[in-house]
């Protein structure tokens, strides 16, 4: 979703950036969760959701929300994601032009933040034919599973 979210175009996404900064009161780039309670306030949500829709959005588990967070949270909620930018991000993590993701591409994306057993672990969501490798249509499936679908 980063991914997509990164490679989204301008007139895509423009009302995202004006909810972004909307939500990012005091102005520094991210949202704290304080600025996302205080933008939500008007609503009835307990501090308890609040906690959930916030670490939702916080990939990287900073305590911060940055922009393309932000944006990959609210296109995957929105399902703005159309098949072109699926198949923007497949090539993407295909950064050896295989035709697969493979273990190493997974390691490869997430430098020092993932361990072999954790790749092997994504990886394995979606390989249905366990060949220790991601194709294409495996990667659709994925997308196909998500609740706005």
């Amino acid at each position: 979703l980063k991914i997509i979210a990164h490679k989204s175009k301008p007139e895509e996404i423009g009302s995202l950036r004006r909810a972004f900064d909307t939500f990012d009161i005091d102005k520094d780039g991210t949202i704290s969760f304080v600025d996302f309670q205080d933008a939500l306030s008007y609503h009835d949500y307990s501090k308890d959701q609040l906690e959930r829709m916030f670490s939702g959005m916080d990939i990287d588990n900073t305590g911060q929300v940055n922009y393309t967070e932000f944006l990959a949270a609210t296109i995957e909620a929105e399902g703005f994601i159309e098949e072109g930018r699926i198949a923007e991000a497949f090539d993407n993590l295909d950064s050896d032009d295989t035709g697969y993701i493979t273990m190493k591409n997974v390691k490869d994306l997430f430098i020092g933040e993932l361990s072999a057993e954790e790749a092997k672990r994504i990886i394995a969501e979606v390989d249905i034919d366990q060949d220790n490798r991601i194709d294409y249509e495996e990667f659709l499936l994925l997308w196909d599973q998500l609740p706005y679908q």
